[in-house]
């Protein structure tokens, strides 16, 4: 049974070659617990938005228009958290006052890969006092906000865990990570 999978897995990675569309490093993770790890990689189809493959031993799932893509200091990245999911990250580190950075952490809950967080840090670059972050597990709707360096506050989301086939880039920051007016 495991070599029939290293098998598939061989297949999709042999059929899926490395392309001019593929935009930063792959990132491998066994988020399903098969015991193989599945490859993660994200898109570019000079549109703007990248799109976020997932090639794993029963194929292939595309996560269109998953994150923004800027210039210099605004491309995104695949990273690895410390539990081993697989982070998209996305940014606007380097035009106008206004920069942040936003994290979607991809689990692999109820057959499929999810939106499992959510974090979004921000920061005025003329108003230091204008700065905040929010870490959401959208698995359990907890969470917090921190705004202008202030202690951590509890929050409460009813932001579903998506599946990433849903999660577009355009997608509304939750309510609990709006900033304060």
């Amino acid at each position: 049974m495991k070599t029939s999978r290293i098998a598939a897995l061989c297949f999709v990675f042999a059929a899926a070659p490395l392309t001019a569309g593929e935009f930063g490093a792959p990132v491998l993770s066994d988020l399903d617990g098969d015991g193989v790890d599945e490859r993660f990689v994200m898109l570019d189809d000079d549109d703007g938005i990248v799109d976020l493959r997932i090639d794993h031993a029963n194929g292939v799932t595309l996560a269109r228009d998953i994150a923004w893509i800027g210039g210099i200091g605004q491309e995104p990245e695949l990273a690895l958290a410390p539990n081993g999911s697989v982070q998209v990250v996305s940014m606007n580190e380097s035009i106008g006052r206004s920069r942040w950075r936003m994290t979607l952490t991809i689990a692999y809950r109820r057959d499929a890969y999810r939106v499992a967080g959510f974090t979004f840090d921000w920061y005025d670059t003329l108003d230091v006092t204008d700065n905040g972050t929010c870490d959401l597990n959208l698995l359990n709707g907890r969470g917090y906000l921190s705004v202008n360096g202030g202690a951590r506050q509890s929050v409460r989301t009813d932001q579903a865990a998506l599946p990433v086939t849903e999660w577009k880039d355009d997608h509304p920051i939750p309510a609990a990570c709006q900033r304060p007016n």
